[in-house]
């Protein structure tokens, strides 16, 4: 019997390594500890090429995931503030509070792009003014200026 054995992992290891990792152990802990117990699967011809397809699907949509977000951050990158009105006091105070969904929805009319809420961090707003607005799209930050102004009755 061979001394080592080529296996593709089902589950996270320190030792061994990630999900879906190929690693070689030792023909005992495979066949013992790891098949038993579901943990690998023995790499066999067909199940390397099937993995390798995975992973180039995998790869492929990460690629098209990312070229989006750089569409869209291209497009926030041209939109540089966005104007809200909202009904104040004479303190320049707001009544009510600034929403995500509002922000959606002008960044939306703007760049013709959705945006969830999670993405979007804001601070605490209060009183009229400029505000910085700050977007996060998985690894790139952008900045927009989010300007609330009066709206006169």
């Amino acid at each position: 019997m061979k001394k080592k054995t080529t296996v593709i992992l089902k589950k996270n290891f320190i030792n061994l390594g990630q999900i879906g990792s190929i690693v070689k152990v030792n023909s005992g802990y495979a066949f013992n500890y790891l098949v038993p117990n579901h943990f690998v699967e023995i790499a066999t011809p067909g199940k390397l090429r099937h993995h390798s397809m995975f992973l180039e699907i995998k790869k492929r949509k990460l690629d098209e995931i990312k070229n989006k977000i750089q569409v869209i951050q291209q497009k926030l990158k041209q939109v540089s503030k966005i104007s809200l009105k909202k009904k104040s006091g004479s303190n320049g105070q707001i009544f009510g509070s600034i929403s995500d969904k509002e922000i959606i929805t002008s960044i939306l009319y703007s760049t013709q792009e959705k945006l969830d809420k999670k993405n979007i961090y804001l601070p605490n707003i209060k009183k009229l003014g400029i505000y910085n607005v700050d977007i996060i799209l998985s690894d790139i930050k952008v900045q927009l200026k989010l300007q609330i102004l009066p709206i006169y009755i």
